[in-house]
């Protein structure tokens, strides 16, 4: 990996020898990103409102049927 390219641009654009070279780059980009660029996952969706939105859905596809 060239210093100057954004491991981003390695995964997608490398050359890779083994799956083990591209397991230990994709290894290396996760662990940059989580000391980089991580945020905590704030769960916003109420869940009363999935469960009546899956149920709608059931609803909908026994209608089909």
């Amino acid at each position: 990996m060239v210093g100057s390219e954004s491991p981003p641009y390695v995964l997608k654009h490398g050359v890779f020898h083994s799956v083990v070279d591209l397991q230990a780059a994709i290894n290396r980009f996760i662990a940059e990103h989580n000391e980089t660029e991580a945020k905590p996952f704030i769960w916003r969706a109420v869940p009363d409102e999935i469960i009546a939105a899956r149920n709608r859905g059931f609803q909908m596809l026994d209608s089909i049927h």
